[in-house]
This record gives C-alpha cells, sequence and structure tokens, in this order.
C-alpha cells in the first residue's frame, strides 16, 4: 500500500478518514432490479432497471433513458468501492486553510481540487475543469447503522473561468436497504439555469441480484 506524502501527513489522513467515512458497496457487489418512476420536463415515465455490478441498463421511453440512465451511473459510481491511495491519496496534498467551511485541502491533480472537510465529512469540492469549474458543496448526509454515511442534500455550481454562475443543481437522494446493503431509493434535481427544469427517479421494489 502506497505511504501517505511526506509533506503533509496530518492533511492526508483527515482526508482519507472523512473520505473512508463515506458508504460504498462491496466490490463484489452482483447488482439488482427496480422498478423505476422517472419525471423530466412535466411528464412521468415507467419501466424497468436491470443493475450488473454498478452498470444501468435502463427500460425506459426512448427520449428519457439517456438522461435516467446518466443519473443512476451517477448514483452508482459514487457507491463504488475505489481505496484512498488510488484517488485523492496518490496526489501530493497539502494544507489551503482553515476556516468556517473546515479544513481546506489542496491536491496536485489534474483538476486542481480544493477539498474541505469539517466535523469529519466533506463539506465541498471544487475541481477546476477546462471551461470553468465546479462547487458541490455538501449539506447533510444519512447515517448507516454501522456509522457509515449517505450524501442527502448537496448543491452542485458550475462557474464559467470568470467566476460567472452557469447553473445551480440542487439534489435530495434517498435510500433503502435492501438485505446488508444500501441501495438508491430516490433522487430529485432542481435545476437553475437559462431554463429552471426538475428531475426526479425513483426505484422501487428494488431485489438484489444473485
Amino acid at each position: 500500500m502506497p505511504k501517505p506524502p511526506l509533506e503533509a501527513p496530518p492533511v492526508w489522513a483527515l482526508l482519507k478518514e472523512a473520505r473512508e467515512r463515506i458508504y460504498t458497496l462491496p466490490p463484489d457487489f452482483p447488482g439488482f432490479r427496480a422498478r423505476l418512476a422517472f419525471y423530466w420536463q412535466g411528464v412521468w415515465h415507467w419501466g424497468e432497471v436491470e443493475v450488473k455490478g454498478f452498470t444501468p441498463k435502463v427500460r425506459l421511453a426512448e427520449e428519457a433513458k439517456p438522461l435516467a440512465e446518466r443519473e443512476l451511473v451517477s448514483l452508482l459510481g459514487h457507491r463504488r468501492p475505489i481505496p484512498f491511495e488510488q484517488r485523492e491519496g496518490r496526489w501530493p496534498i497539502r494544507l489551503l486553510q482553515e476556516g468556517p467551511m473546515g479544513t481546506g485541502i489542496a491536491l496536485e491533480d489534474p483538476f486542481r481540487s480544493h477539498l474541505w472537510v469539517k466535523d469529519g465529512r466533506l463539506s465541498l469540492i471544487q475541481r477546476h475543469l477546462e471551461g470553468g469549474d465546479l462547487r458541490l458543496h455538501l449539506l447533510s448526509w444519512k447515517e448507516t447503522d454501522d456509522g457509515r454515511l449517505l450524501p442527502h442534500q448537496f448543491v452542485l455550481v458550475r462557474r464559467s473561468r470568470r467566476e460567472r454562475i452557469l447553473q445551480v443543481e440542487i439534489y435530495r437522494d434517498e435510500y433503502t436497504r435492501v438485505g446488508p446493503h444500501w441501495l438508491p431509493r430516490e433522487r430529485e434535481v432542481a435545476i437553475e439555469g437559462e431554463k429552471p427544469a426538475s428531475l426526479v427517479i425513483r426505484l422501487e421494489e428494488a431485489e438484489v441480484c444473485e
């Protein structure tokens, strides 16, 4: 296992602990099946989803299928178990600042990421992209029986290079326990941009594959 960067072991350990508190599914997770309800642009669509491992396949109306699959890829991708040493832990890390948002940590990764940890939890993630940046404000968490965390309410802010706000996406995620696993149950998104929109995805009667 790689050792922490020598230049900043305290913040490396702080970020590692915050990351490892977040709930992930096991590496051998077989997937699940569920009924699917999807709302977009004023219309409800009903169908089904089958997830093999962490890859969803949606049976839904063609006009709704790509967006529904994108949201499910996001939900499941963030539950994929990736060791910290293969994520932020593989980059040089340094203390950025201390403040009301917690401890700011800078990564020397391709996105020049900044992350804030407060009370042992991630509170803000900022990534610099080619056309601007993304800021993810993690507002609240759900706690599992064993004390791990699932993101509950968060806000994604997209900004241009000149710091102009392009779009704000407000999320609320809910979960359900199926056997030993915590699976997504509902995602609701309010989108504020040039044209306001809302999105809802609901999973019902989920069954883990054998």
